[in-house]
């Protein structure tokens, strides 16, 4: 679920059945919820890789992180375009 607050800040909640996705979500969530739009765009989510997040990861859910954070951006990216 996302939609944006009344303080402008992107509101994020997610779930999954998968455990291990249900960590990478709640993870980015926790990250980037109750953000700016343009905080969203800007984040420099460098801990990532540095704590080897991808590396524990078979390819195909190393992917999804990409994608899930690839698409959160998307939406801070789109959220303040629309703000403006």
């Amino acid at each position: 679920m996302l939609h944006i607050d009344n303080n402008g800040h992107v509101r994020f909640t997610a779930d999954s059945d998968a455990i291990i996705t249900k960590g990478m979500v709640a993870l980015m969530v926790r990250v980037l919820d109750d953000q700016k739009p343009t905080d969203i765009t800007a984040a420099d989510l460098h801990f990532v890789n540095e704590i080897g997040l991808s590396e524990h990861l078979s390819p195909t859910r190393s992917n999804g992180l990409a994608s899930m954070i690839k698409q959160m951006k998307i939406y801070g990216m789109a959220f303040s375009v629309k703000d403006k």
